[in-house]
């Protein structure tokens, strides 16, 4: 059916919404502050459970990845006056590594450096330096021993790895994927190879190592001597300048030295005993 000629149909028409329908109570940057305060909260959690993660993921990855790390952003040429010295060293610590019970896929490179600060320290990919100046403050093989094994335990327990936690899991987890990629982020995240020198430990760290050094040294000279006379070694050092890289990190305070000799007496050990000098290698002069 048609409508009647001159019929006016349906009339339409778009009406206005009726007023304050849309409009809040709240002013505009009131809510923004309140959305901005719960995203900074959001993010501040987010930051500390992936800093936790990644300080418990970085030691379950592959020791062989951090290797690839640092053979990217750690090593470096060896020198005419460095290799006797670093030969020297690393026979030291593979005789006592060998009484630590690495795992079977671990293993240390030790090098030294003719730097004269009272310095040594682990890295990445069991990486170990040892600065002349700590090497001038030591009398004994024994002292140099427990060093080196105080160091290797913090790589033996991925102490490096848990302590540079984010930056170096992140850097772990693309070195997986692509060694270049790893070592990019290495270097972005983490700094340069001296900026590693300043890892600190907890004292739980530092107590586990000085308990595996005091074993390793025993184990391999038949006495704790090196340990207690590293430590009093060490301590007119500190007094004498405080800002010793390596009494930074690893303070040798009396409450240590304590704990050693606590701990040596406990498994009936000798704290004294004979004393070997150093190799020939670290108590010649370096070439110019």
């Amino acid at each position: 059916m048609t409508e009647p000629a001159g019929r006016p149909g349906p009339t339409l028409e778009n009406r206005l919404p009726a007023e304050g329908i849309n409009n809040s109570d709240e002013h505009p940057l009131r809510e923004f502050a309140w959305l901005l305060a719960a995203a900074l909260v959001t993010l501040a959690l987010a930051m500390l459970l992936v800093g936790w993660a990644a300080r418990w993921l970085a030691p379950q990855l592959p020791f062989s990845v951090e290797v690839r790390l640092a053979e990217r952003i750690v090593d470096t040429p060896a020198t005419l006056a460095s290799a006797p010295r670093s030969a020297a060293l690393q026979a030291l610590a593979d005789r006592v590594a060998a009484r630590m019970q690495l795992p079977p896929t671990m293993s240390v490179v030790v090098t030294w450096e003719a730097t004269p600060l009272v310095n040594a320290y682990a890295t990445v990919g069991g990486r170990i330096r040892v600065y002349q100046g700590l090497l001038d403050q030591l009398q004994s093989e024994e002292a140099l021993a427990a060093l080196l094994a105080h160091e290797i335990a913090h790589v033996k327990h991925r102490h490096v790895a848990a302590n540079l936690g984010r930056g170096l899991a992140l850097a772990l987890l693309l070195g997986v994927v692509s060694s270049d990629a790893g070592a990019a982020a290495a270097e972005s995240l983490l700094g340069s190879a001296a900026g590693l020198a300043l890892l600190t430990y907890s004292r739980d760290q530092e107590h586990q190592a000085d308990d595996d050094a005091v074993a390793a040294v025993v184990a391999l000279y038949g006495h704790a001597g090196g340990v207690v006379e590293l430590f009093t070694q060490l301590q007119p050092a500190a007094a004498a300048d405080p800002a010793m890289t390596l009494l930074r990190t690893h303070p040798m305070t009396q409450a240590r030295l304590a704990a050693v000799q606590e701990r040596a007496r406990g498994a009936g050990w000798r704290l004294a005993g004979t004393s070997t000098p150093l190799p020939d290698a670290l108590r010649l002069p370096a070439r110019p």
